[in-house]
């Protein structure tokens, strides 16, 4: 009984102490638990306030993003405002750097040259040793099975010479055609290549003409060397947009039709400000008046920039005086229909203008002193008249007459050719009757051909237009066409259109298709005169009889 009860009593205190241990593990285990949650809470909380730190310092960047970009945008505009405040006083004092080769195509042929085609091998040749009777010993004894060897290596030597025959052919044929279409190739580039060099050659050689007449005080070559210094002038592309140049030898005039820009060169903003309790910007404007003041003053300025750089750059005194006639294209309010107008004209002369010191003036001041005429305030777009325009007149013009009468029904390549001339000039007219555009004929030349001048004003794509008329019953040759594009060059027009009854050459088409000329055929003609209620016919055979009776 007092062993058992030892036994029990050790029982139960190795049950306590296990129970006891167990509780130290739990306690254990909780402590590692709580504090692995204050590590994690530690952690978050670390995590929370770098997370803040980050959307603090967020805020400040776009804060102060926006802050500069306000900024930006209120320096842009003051920028572009002060630059147009400026325009003449970074007027030239000296020439503009010209060079006439600059003008000239210096690009080297850039089609690349065919490569030669891999020829294909010819194969090796039948050798007679590869095609020997292999006999053996027992070939020997038997005669027929020597024979039965020898016929068919001779059979195999045979087939393998076939076979070498029509591979040799194949590969000759394949060789051949390839070499074919590599000269064709060839024949394809060189031709290219000739006739890049020979564009290139004329063109660079109408460049030295050019340059050569310059210096001759030709007209076309006088407007476009001027027209390149516009060109060369340090403006924006805002302010230089389109211009037209007329070019009078005799007198020294230079008249520049010029495209003005509109208000919106100007920027009306005046101040952008971030406002950072609101998060948004907040601008201010100038006022529409300070707007329109500015405008006046940088066309005034434009006027006299342009005039001033060119007398500067006027290196064979070929100037006596420039014209500057602006134009501005706008929504008539009363039409609601757009309109080109001539908003302001200016005409100064070389000596005068000369002594002005350009970047001390009021550029309103001096524009009045050389007696420019404008309305009271340009913005509003005031039209007034040019001081000068494209010369108009002309000794050799006479006087036009209706042939509509005349025309009607009949065949139009037998009729007199002076009739024909004035049935054109009626034609043109009314085609382009619609943008103002005036024709007149000139008096008859030699040929018992005559020329029609017609007149476009629009600034544009405007200026005078050469047309020329054939009645013709045979094909017209490239000559026409070359004494056509004579006449465009010694006149200084923009466009030359050769009219005929008949048709033209592929030489006529090939010599026409990089300049300023258009043909037009007899279908073409009768086309156009059908839109306008002409009845008329064109018979070539017909005509030619006519004509021979005559």
């Amino acid at each position: 009984m007092a062993r058992r009860s030892g036994f029990l009593s050790a029982t139960i205190k190795l049950a306590k102490a296990i129970d006891a241990d167990n509780r130290r593990q739990q306690k254990a285990v909780i402590r590692e638990h709580n504090a692995q949650i204050r590590y994690q809470q530690k952690a978050q909380i670390e995590q929370e306030k770098i997370q803040k730190q980050i959307e603090k310092e967020y805020l400040i960047y776009e804060k102060e993003k926006a802050i500069a970009y306000a900024l930006d945008k209120t320096n842009e505009s003051e920028v572009i405002r002060n630059s147009l405040k400026s325009i003449i006083i970074n007027s030239e004092q000296k020439t503009i750097p010209f060079n006439w080769n600059k003008l000239k195509n210096h690009e080297i042929f850039s089609e690349p040259k065919p490569k030669e085609p891999i020829f294909l091998k010819h194969p090796n040749e039948v050798n007679d040793n590869d095609f020997k009777a292999n006999i053996n010993l027992i070939d020997k004894i038997f005669k027929k099975r020597i024979e039965k060897k020898i016929a068919e290596a001779e059979t195999k030597k045979n087939l393998a010479r076939v076979n070498y025959k029509n591979e040799l052919k194949r590969i000759n044929q394949t060789n051949e055609q390839l070499k074919d279409e590599y000269e064709k190739l060839i024949d394809l580039w060189q031709k290219h290549k000739k006739e890049f060099e020979q564009k290139q050659e004329a063109h660079n050689a109408e460049i030295d003409l050019y340059k050569k007449s310059f210096y001759e005080n030709k007209q076309e070559a006088v407007e476009l060397y001027f027209n390149e210094i516009v060109n060369s002038i340090n403006l924006s592309e805002d302010l230089l947009i389109n211009w037209i140049l007329s070019y009078e030898s005799e007198s020294k005039i230079l008249l520049i039709d010029y495209d003005l820009p509109d208000k919106s060169i100007i920027p009306e903003l005046k101040t952008m400000k971030y406002i950072t309790t609101r998060k948004e910007f907040a601008e201010t404007y100038i006022k529409d008046k300070e707007i329109d003041q500015l405008y006046d003053d940088v066309m005034f300025q434009l006027s006299l920039r342009i005039t001033n750089d060119l007398y500067f750059s006027d290196i064979n005194n070929q100037l006596e005086s420039i014209v500057f006639n602006g134009f501005s294209t706008g929504i008539n309010k009363s039409t609601g229909n757009e309109e080109t107008k001539c908003i302001m004209s200016l005409q100064t002369t070389k000596n005068e203008f000369m002594q002005i010191n350009i970047k001390n003036v009021d550029a309103k001041a001096c524009f009045l002193k050389f007696k420019g005429i404008s309305g009271a305030k340009l913005a509003e777009l005031i039209p007034v008249a040019p001081i000068l325009q494209l010369n108009k007149e002309d000794n050799r013009f006479v006087g036009g007459k209706s042939v509509s009468g005349v025309i009607n029904g009949t065949n139009l390549a037998s009729i007199h050719w002076e009739d024909f001339e004035h049935l054109i000039r009626e034609l043109f007219e009314k085609e382009f009757a619609v943008n103002g555009s005036e024709i007149k004929i000139t008096q008859a030349s030699r040929d018992g051909g005559v020329d029609a001048i017609m007149f476009d004003p629009d600034p544009i794509r405007g200026g005078k237009y050469i047309i020329q008329a054939k009645r013709y019953t045979n094909v017209v040759g490239v000559s026409a066409v070359r004494d056509l594009y004579g006449t465009l060059m010694n006149e200084g027009a923009v466009k030359g259109i050769l009219v005929t009854t008949a048709n033209y050459g592929a030489d006529s088409y090939e010599f026409a298709k990089d300049k300023p000329i258009t043909l037009i055929s007899g279908n073409n003609l009768l086309h156009m005169l059908q839109k306008h209620g002409y009845e008329a016919r064109i018979d070539l055979e017909e005509a030619k009889k006519t004509l021979m009776e005559k």
